[in-house]
């Protein structure tokens, strides 16, 4: 008889549960240890399976800056630390924070790449500026930032994203749904593929805005730049002025509108 059997039959099954327990109960005490058990590469439901409940713990784990290799781990013990948190929890700047947060509040002095990705309710509020894929998939919940690079809150499903300054290129790229105001200018192709949501641009737009959208409302205080509407299947367009080349439909919709 194998000593596995021999252990199970003599103890009812309790030897191996208990060392199922063991695995499930390894300490952590820092990524490396926490990437042993998961990957580099875990899903939300994986990190929440292991995730020590001792907070202080927690707390030390997203306290610094973590290894290229590490970040998708950080950004979601970011999120589950925000999350148990009776107050707002103020993290440094890293990739991933708020990653696929669900509530709670998030304050950041300055914000690298893809900050508050795949979000679905809470809150993030960005003292400084955030760099690129800022709420990237966001379905709810709000994030609020100074400025943004690139490809902010692309293919967005649904919730708020306000920028209080300048936005880069590529803004509300695929969005489907939700709220996006910039209220400085914007770069180039924003609403680009867009099919959905609202995009509210304060100052100017670069260059072939809402190009091949098919859906939603792009709306801007100050002037295009040329092309806006190239090839638009849909959607809205409005702005005090347009620059050259502007797609026809483009401008007499707005007419009609206006």
């Amino acid at each position: 008889m194998k000593l596995t059997r021999f252990m199970d039959e003599a103890y009812h099954g309790a030897a191996r549960s208990k060392k199922l327990e063991t695995r499930r109960g390894r300490m952590i005490f820092s990524l490396e240890d926490l990437a042993d058990l998961v990957g580099d590469k875990p899903t939300r439901a994986e990190m929440e399976a292991l995730v020590p409940s001792d907070d202080a713990l927690l707390s030390k784990l997203i306290s610094t800056e973590p290894s290229g290799r590490h970040q998708l781990l950080w950004g979601y013990l970011s999120s589950i630390v925000a999350e148990r948190s009776a107050g707002p929890l103020k993290l440094a700047s890293c990739n991933y924070a708020g990653l696929e947060l669900r509530r709670g509040t998030i304050i950041l002095q300055a914000a690298k790449d893809h900050v508050g990705e795949r979000m679905s309710g809470g809150r993030i509020f960005i003292r400084g500026p955030a760099g690129d894929h800022l709420g990237q998939e966001m379905s709810g919940g709000g994030i609020v930032t100074q400025s943004c690079e690139d490809y902010a809150f692309r293919n967005m499903l649904g919730g708020f994203g306000v920028v209080l300054g300048s936005a880069g290129n590529f803004a509300g790229l695929g969005n489907h749904g939700g709220r996006i105001v910039v209220r400085g200018d914007c770069g180039a192709r924003a609403g680009w593929l867009m099919h959905g949501g609202s995009l509210r641009i304060g100052g100017d737009a670069g260059e072939y805005l809402g190009i091949l959208m098919s859906g939603g409302k792009i709306m801007v205080r100050g002037r295009t730049g040329k092309r806006a509407g190239w090839r638009r299947k849909g959607g809205i367009i409005q702005a005090g002025s347009f620059g050259p080349e502007t797609e026809d439909g483009v401008m007499e919709l707005a007419q009609r509108l206006a």
